[in-house]
């Protein structure tokens, strides 16, 4: 459900991007400081119509699709011809680019969350269906959302406000409000995911910016409205929690030591009631490596993704209880030298689990892969097709039968963000 890792990469972009770009168009209104409203089709946008490939007579079950309709923010693009605005250094970037980071399923229907890149305002997105995506209202700028999980009838966001932590909550997937707490209160602060846990939620992030060192924190609240700080520890200093998963087991955060441009050694911390966290010692089965994302899986307990340190070679670990850890037998489907892989997202499939990220084979554009798995150990990649170019996967969630991803596509000139719908029964043998 989550996917804040490659925030750091998107703040550079952004920056990179805002530093040729003219301001920001004006965004959605918002009836208050803590309030965003519904937002209806946005006047002047258009949404992108559904290609031959994705017609109702052509769809092959079997297959994954990409969402046909993503309702982007007013002044995304022009009223006569859909044609992206272009801006001060045009043609290279867009009037508005928009990218998902974070997804979850509910009783009101998908939720994603994402930002803005050029003010780096959040955003928010329903559908109903995974093909259909309304835009939801922006959010203030400087409040980038990285996560999204739910809970009973509450949706709860998170991610940076300025220089502090932020989170903002839902009952119906399109209005938010926005949560006070003291918990927040402090700078610099960053929550980066966040997964649901016995009525109420848990949160992980870290204590300082985006390229230096950090201290990890994590936080817990009943029902995602209050929140209290987990204990500080030792083994948080140093290091940022990446992703948080919750299973019979009890809790597992996992993260990386050391500054974000030249990464530690990766770390793994179990908890039984959020607030008091201790470090998993597992020798040497993590050397090398990178964490990324953690996840609940049924059928294995939980399955923690990354990368190797040079960035080529993707790398799952398995546990039954968060504690004992095994490394995935290595496997040519995780990539190869040259290649630059990214193990973004990690989600339970119907009986078994996805895995999604990037490739990037050295080229501007990267490209989306999927792997999936029965028992965590024996992968399959999802075959090359041309609804996974140009396209980059930031976060995963189950949904029914099906496993929802999200992302954007187009970068780096033009984000645009972007979600897929999986065949029936993914992840199964």
């Amino acid at each position: 459900m989550t996917r804040a890792t490659a925030a750091t990469l998107v703040v550079v972009v952004a920056l990179l991007v805002s530093a040729c770009a003219s301001p920001a168009p004006t965004a959605t209104p918002i009836a208050s400081p803590t309030s965003v409203p519904v937002a209806s089709a946005p006047a002047g946008s258009i949404a992108p119509a559904p290609s031959a490939s994705t017609a109702p007579a052509s769809i092959d079950p079997s297959a994954w699709l990409r969402a046909p309709n993503i309702e982007q923010p007013d002044g995304f693009m022009t009223p006569q011809t859909g044609v992206v605005i272009t801006r001060g250094c045009a043609p290279c970037h867009p009037a508005i680019d928009t990218l998902m980071t974070g997804v979850t399923a509910g009783p009101a229907g998908l939720v994603a969350v994402g930002w803005v890149l050029q003010d780096f305002s959040g955003a928010s997105w329903r559908s109903t269906d995974g093909s259909t995506w309304t835009f939801t209202g922006s959010f203030p700028a400087q409040s980038l959302l990285s996560a999204v999980a739910v809970n009973g009838g509450r949706y709860v966001a998170v991610g940076r406000d300025g220089n502090g932590a932020t989170a903002w909550t839902s009952t119906d997937a399109a209005t938010w409000q926005k949560v006070t707490s003291p918990v927040f209160s402090a700078s610099p602060l960053r929550l980066t995911s966040i997964t649901p846990w016995k009525g109420g939620f848990v949160a992980g992030g870290y204590k300082g910016n985006e390229f230096f060192s950090a201290d990890a924190a994590l936080w817990v609240s009943p029902d995602g409205l209050t929140w209290k700080q987990a204990t500080d520890s030792p083994s948080f200093h140093d290091a940022r929690v990446w992703g948080v998963a919750a299973g019979p087991a009890g809790l597992v955060a996992v993260g990386q030591t050391g500054p974000a441009d030249t990464p530690g050694p990766p770390i793994i911390w179990t908890s039984k009631d959020g607030l008091s966290w201790s470090r998993v010692l597992e020798g040497r089965i993590f050397d090398g490596g990178r964490l990324r994302a953690v996840a609940s899986v049924p059928s294995i307990g939980f399955v923690a993704v990354g990368e190797d340190l040079k960035g080529d070679t993707g790398i799952m670990w398995i546990s039954k209880d968060g504690r004992s850890w095994q490394r995935t037998p290595a496997d040519p489907i995780f990539g190869r030298v040259g290649i630059q892989v990214r193990m973004y997202a990690v989600t339970a499939g119907l009986g078994g689990v996805v895995v999604a990220g990037t490739l990037d084979a050295g080229v501007q554009y990267g490209e989306a892969a999927i792997w999936t798995s029965s028992d965590g150990l024996a992968w399959k990649r999802v075959p090359d097709g041309p609804e996974f170019l140009d396209n980059e996967v930031n976060a995963a969630t189950a949904w029914n039968d099906k496993v929802i991803l999200v992302g954007d596509r187009g970068a780096p000139d033009a984000y645009q963000a972007t979600a897929w719908l999986s065949p029936a029964g993914a992840g199964q043998p």
